[in-house]
């Protein structure tokens, strides 16, 4: 009686190896599609976060790259250091030290923007008080009034919002 559950489980356990082999290959040849392609894969996040920042009037750079590739090296959400920096120093227009995300109430300092965003970025993933934590719970942790909670969120949706209207500039706007 033994054998035939082990033989089912085994069975399924092989379907679903050769379904992510079949899944594994897909992803491959849709991540190397030629121009002709009916199918092609768009990362809207570096417009999306220009947007964002350019509905603050953030100053440039807004180093939208930087924030990409660390939230991508670090796995965390790309919405959430932006959505700080606007919070804590409108986007680094009232940062200190390079410090635009409020770290240890703007107390501490950075040699850079990036060495700021790398270090904040590891301390969310790895540090003791974040890590294993859900995006909710690192917020919490970051700051825990509820309202601070609420505002992150809220921001980070306006990031994905398509109906972002960028402040006018009305200096490049006289004819």
């Amino acid at each position: 009686m033994e054998t035939t559950p082990n033989l089912t489980h085994i069975n399924v356990i092989r379907r679903a190896m050769r379904l992510l082999v079949v899944l594994a290959l897909a992803v491959g040849a849709s991540a190397n599609t030629v121009a002709d392609s009916s199918f092609t894969i768009v990362d809207k996040r570096p417009e999306r976060l220009e947007a964002f920042f350019q509905s603050f009037g953030c100053p440039a750079p807004h180093h939208v790259k930087e924030y990409l590739g660390t939230a991508d090296s670090f796995a965390i959400d790309y919405r959430l250091l932006p959505a700080i920096s606007v919070l804590e120093s409108t986007c680094g227009e009232h940062q200190r030290l390079n410090n635009r995300w409020g770290w240890d109430s703007a107390r501490k300092g950075f040699a850079s923007f990036r060495a700021g965003l790398e270090y904040i970025a590891r301390q969310l993933t790895e540090g003791r008080y974040y890590k294993g934590k859900t995006l909710e719970e690192k917020v919490h942790m970051y700051n825990p009034k509820p309202e601070y909670s609420l505002l992150v969120k809220k921001l980070m949706r306006k990031i994905d919002d398509k109906m972002i209207v960028p402040v006018q500039d009305t200096a490049a706007t006289s004819d």
